[in-house]
């Protein structure tokens, strides 16, 4: 048995609605769908590489600045594009952007700015021109640049001459920008008291001399040092002058020491004692020493002059005689008579040239008679 509805006009007219509904869904579709292709018939696949890093990209635009400004990428004057502005994109392109960066670069101090698209040390001082192989760089070769730059200090190995603590000079090759950066490259450690011509802080150039002198300061402490006995010597006109003798022993003393000890190039060059405490005073030793005079030795030099035969008549040519007669060495003067010739101390005491200088002087104002009986056996008056 079949049921009616119970109100037909109502179900014909929800009939017709559910319809519509369904056809405008289908519209609807089939607009999206269009919409959908069409976007896809007028878009481009391509790909972007900023500064080596890649990402794909759907774009609307017709060329590469309506890519790049559609990514939001603004391209300054240095920077660089590849390909061009201005040229048109098609399916499958590669963008390429290399963003250019400040570089400020030191070397040995004399500054100077360069503009690099490279990202790290290495590629921006390739760019620059200058690897700087065998200098030392402040930063790390593989250091990543940023876009905001970087600021590299580079330093060129130099030849030096180096005179290290007293040693013989020598030849290294540094990388280095002062006096003591190149020492502290060779392994030199300055301190406070270390010498250095030139100063430390100098800036160095290929060639330059390099003398360090090692000085230290330090304190040393002995325990039970020996301090030498003093020696007081007492004169003695009864003993030969040379001659010594020991009237009263020394003894030495003991005491504990603090030193405070100045070296230079290893050797001690001053040694003061900051404290002592005596264990036991040291005693001196007295010597006497002589200082009588012993006569002087025989001098029979030898020689033709009428000089030398005058000597070997007055005195056996002895020119340091002293018998004890009054008259003293070759020529036999007195001492008053030296005296007036402009002789010092004693003739005896003075060379055979002396000598007959001064006997020449007297020859010359007094004649041949001065020496009367030798004078006249030589024949001379």
């Amino acid at each position: 048995m079949r049921l009616a509805h119970p109100n037909p006009a109502l179900f014909h007219k929800l009939t017709r609605s559910r319809t519509a509904l369904v056809a405008l869904i289908a519209a609807v579709l089939l607009a999206v769908s269009g919409v959908t292709y069409g976007y896809a018939s007028m878009s481009t696949e391509v790909t972007v590489s900023v500064d080596g890093h890649e990402r794909p990209v759907t774009t609307m635009g017709d060329t590469v600045e309506d890519v790049l400004r559609d990514e939001g990428i603004e391209i300054g004057e240095r920077d660089l594009v590849q390909p061009d502005l201005d040229e048109a994109v098609a399916e499958g392109d590669k963008i390429a952007v290399r963003f250019a960066r400040p570089v400020e670069l030191t070397v040995d101090g004399k500054k100077s700015t360069h503009w690099v698209t490279a990202t790290d040390v290495d590629g921006a001082l390739a760019q620059i021109g200058r690897l700087y192989s065998d200098a030392r760089l402040s930063t790390s070769r593989s250091m990543t640049i940023s876009r905001d730059g970087a600021a590299i200090e580079v330093v060129t190995p130099k030849t030096l001459r180096l005179k290290l603590a007293g040693k013989r000079m020598v030849r290294r090759e540094v990388a280095a920008l002062t006096v003591e950066q190149a020492l502290a490259e060779v392994g030199v450690e300055l301190d406070k008291h270390d010498v250095v011509r030139p100063g430390r802080d100098k800036v160095i150039d290929d060639g330059d001399r390099i003398v360090f002198t090692d000085i230290e300061v330090k304190k040393r402490s002995i325990d039970d040092e020996v301090v030498p006995a003093p020696v007081k010597e007492i004169e003695d006109d009864s003993m030969f002058e040379g001659e010594s003798e020991v009237q009263t022993e020394g003894v030495d003393g003991l005491r504990d020491v603090t030193y405070r000890i100045t070296t230079r190039n290893g050797d001690v060059v001053r040694r003061v004692v900051l404290a002592q405490d005596v264990l036991r005073a040291p005693r001196a030793e007295v010597v006497r020493v002589g200082t009588k005079e012993e006569a002087p030795a025989a001098n029979y030099a030898s020689g033709s002059t009428v000089w030398d035969r005058l000597a070997q008549c007055e005195s056996g040519g002895n020119w340091a005689a002293n018998t004890g007669n009054g008259y003293y060495g070759g020529l036999q003067f007195s001492p008053s008579t030296w005296q007036s010739v402009g002789g010092s101390g004693l003739p005896h005491q003075h060379s055979r040239e002396e000598q007959i200088k001064r006997g020449q002087i007297l020859q010359a104002r007094s004649g041949w008679g001065q020496w009367p009986h030798c004078s006249a056996q030589l024949g001379l008056r």
